[in-house]
């Protein structure tokens, strides 16, 4: 355990001592693949859908917060398709999102800049359908069985070589996305999940 925390420190006092050269503002756009599937909680148990496979595109900001340390604060403004099936009912909505992150930079040796981050994330809902059979519907709207906003907790990491982007995140929703009319009245809820694989490019 020591070594790992000298391993740490380590890395933290190089990026420290580098954080001089660090850009203060870095734009970035990014695309990629989302794996998502809703979290369904009852009064008898709790069930995940099947997942859906879409995608997601991004525009990012990350300015830089401390002028010692290299700790950005990360936002912008995304498109992000999401989803799930079950019972032969499969759910598409799309969302506007907005992340609030903080990631850190690990410099390895001018090459590869490594980049965990967390934060929170808001999507407004801006279309989508269901389907069930042949019948579909809106999700959203006053006919729709959806609430627009969502909230939650994102976790993950980038890499960045050359200016090129990887990156890999998941979302855990945090708000109930189902209107009364999904649950029967009663007190069921229903949360976004999502695994995104991205890659992009900062200019």
């Amino acid at each position: 355990m020591k070594k790992v925390l000298l391993i740490v420190a380590a890395m933290l006092l190089a990026n420290a001592v580098s954080a001089q050269n660090h850009e203060k503002n870095i734009l970035g756009v990014r695309a990629g693949l989302n794996l998502s599937s809703y979290s369904i909680s009852e009064s008898g148990g709790s069930i995940s859908t099947d997942s859906r496979a879409s995608f997601h595109v991004a525009v990012s900001d990350q300015i830089l917060l401390c002028n010692k340390l290299p700790f950005y604060l990360e936002t912008g403004l995304a498109f992000s398709s999401r989803g799930g099936k079950i019972a032969g009912i499969s759910f598409r909505p799309s969302y506007l999102q907005i992340p609030v992150l903080v990631n850190y930079h690990f410099n390895i040796k001018d090459i590869v800049t490594i980049q965990p981050f967390a934060g929170l994330y808001y999507g407004f809902g801006i279309g989508g359908k269901m389907k069930a059979g042949d019948e579909k519907g809106d999700i959203f709207g006053d006919e729709g069985i959806f609430k627009r906003s969502d909230l939650g907790v994102r976790l993950g990491a980038g890499v960045v070589w050359n200016r090129i982007y990887f990156g890999l995140g998941y979302d855990i929703g945090c708000l109930n996305l189902a209107k009364d009319v999904l649950t029967n009245g009663g007190d069921g809820t229903m949360r976004n999940n999502c695994f995104s694989i991205s890659v992009g490019y900062n200019f």
